[in-house]
Formats: C-alpha cells, structure tokens, sequence
C-alpha cells in the first residue's frame, strides 16, 4: 500500500473518535532527560532534533535539516506538526512543503481533505473561518527510525494531538496521542543551489507502525520510542 503524510492523514482523520477516553496532555518536559543524542541511540535515550537551516513562509515553517538520518526524522517530525492542523490553507502550504515536486497536486488536494475531514470529526463546518479559538495542534513526542536505503529513512513519530472546538466549547479540551510512520528521502534539488532537503514520499511498503504509548511508561520504551527535545536555540 501506497502511503505519504497527506494519505496518512486522511487515515488518521477516519479513524479519530470523539468518544474515545480523554488523555491528559503529556507533560513532555518532565519525561525528557538533558542528554544531547545524536543518533537513535538505546530505546528510552532522548533526541534532540536536528536544527533547521531556515524557515519558509509566513508561518514559518523549519526546511533544510541535515542529511543525516537525525535530519530525516527532525524533518518527518516537522511536517508532521505542520499539516495537521485544521487551517486548509496551512496544511496545504505545509504538505506541498514536504513533498516532492511531482506530487505537489496529490499534496495540495489530500490536504484540502485531510482538513476538512478533522474539522468534521470535531464538529466543525468544513471549509470557511473557524469559530474563536477553534485550534488543533500536533506536538511530537516520541520518535524512531531506521534506514531503509540510500537516502531513504522510514521514521516513525509519535505526536500528541490536541484540540478545541473554540471559546464557546463546554466541552473538555480533546487530547490524544497518535502514531505514524513516514518514509523521507533525500531531494538534492530541493531548497536552492547546491542545497538539498528530506521530503516525504510515497511508502511502497506496508510499513508497521509501532504502538501507542505515553512518554514515562515502560510501555513507551518497550515500543521503542525516544522522548525528544528539540534542537539547540541558534545563537
């Protein structure tokens, strides 16, 4: 099976259940330890995610990580925060960001989808401004890899994602850890002359994803996850 972030969202939007039980957000800080890895390292070790070169667009989005597997999971992490969100305009400026030139039309589309089809599951109107304070937000908190080939890293991340339906909701704040993988590539082209970025492609695998798990569990250790940290501020 064919799968990219924009399918993977699509997936994860169908199978979300407002009924499902609440989780407390995930005090992230208090599972990280101060070690700066460098690499996958022992599962448990915490990551440090790799510092961008820059940032692109008006909503800043981190491009140009390093090429190095490190670099590869910093940037499937990065996209991953980007495109879900409940902002149409967003996520399809994010996925368009993360993917390959030749599949920027399936990118801008299946983002426009994934969009709608968690303001949906919410309960919001599918296109059009969002109520006050309406919000969806996606944080990494968990992250593995491993090379696949040349270039090519299948990352796994492990995100809390958090949401709101807005300022009028009585309802508790929906909160909820969820877990994909992603294979990146290395695109030498991609970010100007002589520069290069990971982007996001299509999985001709039915690669596993590993499962669900808290940071500070044995659970999450047994998994395989690395709580993460992210990278060192720029002078």
């Amino acid at each position: 099976m064919v799968v990219s972030i924009v399918g993977a969202i699509l997936l994860a939007a169908g199978a979300w259940q407002l009924l499902r039980p609440v989780f407390d957000p995930v005090d992230v800080a208090a599972s990280r330890s101060t070690e700066n890895a460098g690499s996958a390292g022992a599962a448990g070790d915490t990551v440090r995610l790799a510092a961008p070169s820059g940032y692109e667009g008006a909503a800043g989005y981190p491009v140009g990580f390093p090429r190095t597997e490190l670099g590869a999971a910093s940037a499937a992490a990065a996209a991953l925060e980007a495109a879900w969100t409940l902002d149409a305009e967003q996520a399809e400026q994010a996925a368009v960001l993360y993917a390959p030139p030749d599949q920027h039309d399936a990118a801008r589309a299946g983002a426009r989808e994934a969009a709608a089809g968690w303001r949906e599951i919410l309960g919001l109107p599918k296109e059009g401004a969002l109520p006050d304070g309406a919000a969806m937000r996606t944080r990494t908190i968990g992250v593995q890899w491993r090379a696949r080939a040349r270039d090519q890293i299948h990352v796994s991340v492990l995100v809390q994602v958090t949401a709101t339906k807005g300022v009028g909701d009585t309802d508790p704040t929906y909160s909820s850890p969820y877990a994909m993988s992603l294979l990146m590539a290395w695109h030498p082209g991609l970010r100007g002359t002589n520069r290069g970025d990971w982007v996001n492609v299509p999985d001709p695998l039915s690669a596993s994803v590993p499962p669900v798990a808290l940071p500070g569990t044995p659970e999450f250790t047994a998994a395989g996850w690395k709580p993460v940290s992210g990278p060192e501020p720029t002078p």
